[in-house]
């Protein structure tokens, strides 16, 4: 694959996790659709409709809105369809939590995807050993629990951890980079480096690594953090990785997690 293979397989992705049409994604205006029952072809962890949801990449802004929110977020959008991406600053944000917390609503998510650059050639650390493990040998890694960003402990249900890459220092383990079967097409990678091993360019070497054996497959990896998580952004740069779309969820304040944040 090449990189615009690879971004239209991502495209296509985000059509079918909302059921929108992809063009709609790359027109360079904005676009709200009223959603829709969540299609056996969509991320296997979008399980319900989406109240608000923002989808990004760097063209057209695309939402998927509640009927009740639609005046708002037409007037959100054409208040700055100048520079559309300026929906996702603040202080304008806040005028949209505003309206979506009369709701019992919140913004609960800005999360920042990544995709493979193959043409971009990272440095690595080539001393440290790596170890590949698929499928059910995947379980060796289970009985330590440190990485929990690069797995999900899990081999059952839909979502599984479905190929991993360990690293290790003087025998030692030092981090894991893990991919779980997010849809058909698309797998994601999620890293773990042991804090005494940081800074040693493990965390991007392994990244990397994981996303060339994913690739091989015939799958296309990505990456995905807070927009905020610097750190994390760095690693999926120095690994190859590019910026490639932004995803805004908004979620009921009735969730327990999003209560205990207000509790702080």
């Amino acid at each position: 694959m090449n990189n615009q293979e690879i971004l239209e397989v991502a495209i296509k992705q985000s059509a079918a996790d909302y059921n929108i049409l992809a063009e709609d994604l790359l027109k360079g205006d904005y676009k709200i659709y009223s959603p829709s029952e969540i299609k056996c072809d969509a991320r296997n962890y979008l399980k319900e409709k989406p109240y608000c949801n923002f989808i990004y990449y760097g063209q057209s802004l695309v939402a998927v809105v509640e009927e009740e929110m639609q005046v708002f977020i037409e007037k959100y959008f054409s208040k700055y369809k100048k520079s559309i991406y300026r929906c996702f600053d603040a202080p304008q944000i806040t005028a949209l939590n505003n309206e979506l917390e009369k709701k019992d609503k919140c913004i609960a998510h800005i999360a920042q995807s990544f995709l493979p650059d193959i043409e971009y050639i990272p440095d690595l650390n080539t001393e440290i050993e790596t170890r590949l493990f698929v499928e059910d040998e995947i379980l060796e890694l289970y009985d330590d629990k440190r990485f929990t960003m690069a797995l999900d402990y899990n081999r059952t249900g839909e979502r599984v951890d479905v190929i991993a890459i360990a690293a290790y220092v003087d025998g030692k383990i030092a981090g894991v980079a893990g991919a779980t079967n997010d849809c058909k097409t698309m797998w994601q990678i999620g890293i773990d480096v042991l804090e005494e091993f940081r800074f040693q360019k493990i965390a991007s070497t392994l990244t990397y690594l994981l996303s060339q054996e994913i690739l091989k497959r015939g799958i296309v990896p990505f990456y995905c953090c807070a927009w905020s998580n610097l750190a994390s952004k760095n690693t999926a740069r120095k690994a190859g990785f590019k910026d490639a779309w932004i995803e805004l969820t908004a979620k009921s304040t009735r969730e327990e997690w999003i209560k205990n944040t207000r509790d702080i």
